[in-house]
């Protein structure tokens, strides 16, 4: 056994610094979702998935509004920023989706670290729950 009594452990940063970094990791993350968002949208032609009717950007929360879903969620690292992960829906087909009325199927499927995930550049299936 190995005595470390008489050691001494730094700490890395201040509580200070650790908040920085903190906030800084967040900001990136909201670019980068910003940054998958708009290729996901711009890959659907602005289009919802679901009904096919065109949905526009806006702050308002209006039911054409345009939203990005990941099919798997973002709290799957392997596939937060993977385009193949997400689809343009509207705010209704949104709501839909998550709560449960519809699910979505593939067609077509991608593996990451040997799980296979739906490939939403290929058509995908809405099925009435």
């Amino acid at each position: 056994m190995i005595d470390y009594s008489g050691l001494t452990f730094k700490k890395s940063g201040s509580t200070l610094d650790r908040a920085i970094a903190k906030k800084a990791a967040r900001l990136a993350d909201a670019r980068k979702l910003r940054v998958w968002a708009a290729a996901v949208k711009t890959r659907d032609l602005w289009k919802d998935r679901k009904t096919g009717v065109r949905v526009h950007s806006s702050r308002q929360l209006d039911p054409l509004r345009a939203e990005a879903h990941h099919l798997e969620p973002k709290a799957n690292k392997a596939l937060r920023y993977d385009v193949r992960n997400g689809v343009t829906l509207s705010l209704q087909s949104h709501l839909d989706v998550e709560r449960g009325r519809y699910r979505i199927e593939g067609t077509a499927w991608f593996r990451v670290g040997g799980c296979r995930y739906i490939d939403a550049t290929y058509a995908i299936i809405f099925v009435r729950q």
